[in-house]
């Protein structure tokens, strides 16, 4: 058989296989690459309908906050983010239009943006125009107001779901091509007889670069998980779960940095994206943010220096980060924070459960302003930061976590100390998922202690 292949009548064959193969293989190689281009152009735009979604969640929570802020005060200055957002909610609803999961003009995507413009406009209407022309900020008023902002949210998440399950969708499609294409290369190979060699190399490649990732994971996450040392005043504790399986390392980062004896930076964010590359960033964040903060800026100025330092880097356009950046001061029990785009944040007291809303939007939009609030965090009070892998997790049917739920987690977890708090919320999400976390799941808690319990 050997001798047959080596004849003349074999090299024949073997040529006019090569001469077949080869053209063919090519052909469906193009036609596959045609159809990835494609489906990466989905990907992207239904990642930028994810992003449209939430800035106009943010721009709806600018014109509240700047509305409630001026009811309160009477003073013009919180009227700026609510002009802001007013002027760019009608463009952002528009672009959030074009790049919805479903094409049918008439489809209930395209009727839950409609309806987010006719509650947009109810809003301004019933509570934004009379509180502008003088009128106060009535009980009635405001309960109608929180009505709308509670409808304006649930199409917001609708729409948000319906870009997740189309982007899953496109992503598992390009999954499948790429099988279809190791499929391909598989069968060409064995047509052409030289390639067998340069599949085998290929694959000792592929190995060697595997286990050279495997190796940087493993040194990113002694970098990442770097045992935090707490000054003596704070109790810390702390949880973390990647998404990414095989890889312990992932896009969300927490951070607990002593500045001098009194003030403490705590830190958590989430980076766009899973696995090695997210994890590249969150080292660039942490340090970075450390940086300033260590340099004497406030949080707002950190928030606004870190989003010019994040666009320098130049990241893909679809990047973003989300970030609370708080300072605790044990002199006056106060922690002042800037909240970029980042919704689980909230201080638990006995009694309550206070939700800290974001201050300013999210890292990588450049050009926005952040703002900056303080908030009292003393005795026998939790701050808690967590990030989407909380308030985003999903049951075995893929329904999303209410946050009425979440926030019921938190008001009966553990607060023995915020060790156990945070081992018992990871163990209820855990619960709730079936152990199937989707997202990368961080939590930091964080408690003053008092000078009796410390010695100081």
């Amino acid at each position: 058989m050997f001798r047959r292949l080596l004849s003349f009548r074999g090299l024949i064959l073997a040529f006019g296989l090569v001469a077949v193969g080869l053209p063919l293989a090519l052909v469906g190689q193009l036609g596959i690459v045609k159809t990835l281009n494609a489906i990466n152009l989905e990907v992207v735009r239904l990642r930028e309908g994810q992003l449209a979604a939430g800035t106009a969640l943010q721009l709806a929570l600018d014109e509240e906050t700047g509305i409630r802020g001026y009811a309160a005060t009477k003073q013009r200055a919180f009227l700026e983010p609510y002009t802001a957002a007013q002027a760019r909610m009608a463009e952002q609803l528009g672009t959030l239009s074009t790049h919805l999961a479903d094409g049918n003009p008439g489809g209930p995507e395209r009727r839950a943006v409609t309806e987010l413009g006719y509650l947009n406009a109810d809003w301004l209407l019933e509570i934004a125009e009379p509180v502008l022309a003088g009128q106060s900020l009535a009980a009635q008023r405001a309960i109608l107001g929180k009505s709308l902002m509670d409808r304006f949210r649930i199409n917001i998440r609708y729409i948000e779901a319906r870009q997740v399950a189309a982007y899953d969708q496109a992503v598992r499609h390009r999954n499948g091509i790429l099988t279809t294409t190791s499929t391909i290369s598989i069968v060409a190979t064995v047509v052409i007889g030289i390639e067998i060699v340069v599949f085998g190399f290929v694959m000792a490649q592929m190995r060697f670069e595997l286990d050279r990732e495997h190796d940087l994971a493993e040194s990113l996450q002694r970098i990442a998980s770097a045992r935090l040392v707490p000054p003596e005043h704070l109790l810390v504790g702390t949880t973390y779960r990647s998404a990414t399986r095989g890889v312990r390392v992932g896009g969300d980062l927490y951070d607990v940095y002593r500045l001098d004896d009194d003030r403490t930076l705590l830190v958590i964010g989430d980076v766009s994206g899973k696995g090695l590359t997210a994890a590249f960033d969150t080292t660039f964040v942490r340090y970075g943010v450390r940086t300033l903060a260590a340099e004497g800026f406030a949080p707002e100025q950190i928030a606004t220096r870190f989003d010019v330092l994040y666009l320098a880097a130049n990241p893909p356009p679809e990047s973003f980060v989300t970030l609370f950046v708080g300072i605790h001061d044990r002199r006056d029990g106060t922690l002042t924070y800037a909240n970029a785009g980042h919704e689980a944040a909230w201080i638990r007291t006995a009694e309550r459960l206070t939700m800290l809303p974001p201050t300013g939007p999210i890292i990588g939009l450049g050009g926005f302003p952040f703002g900056e609030s303080v908030t009292p965090l003393g005795d026998h009070e939790m701050l808690i930061l967590a990030t989407d892998g909380l308030t985003e997790a999903r049951d075995r049917s893929g329904r999303f976590v209410t946050l009425h739920e979440v926030n019921r987690w938190l008001m009966e977890a553990d607060s023995t100390d915020p060790s156990a708090f945070a081992d018992d919320v990871l163990q209820t999400v855990s619960q709730w998922t079936r152990g199937n976390i989707s997202d990368d799941l961080a939590l930091l808690v964080v408690e003053p202690l008092t000078p009796n319990a410390n010695g100081a």
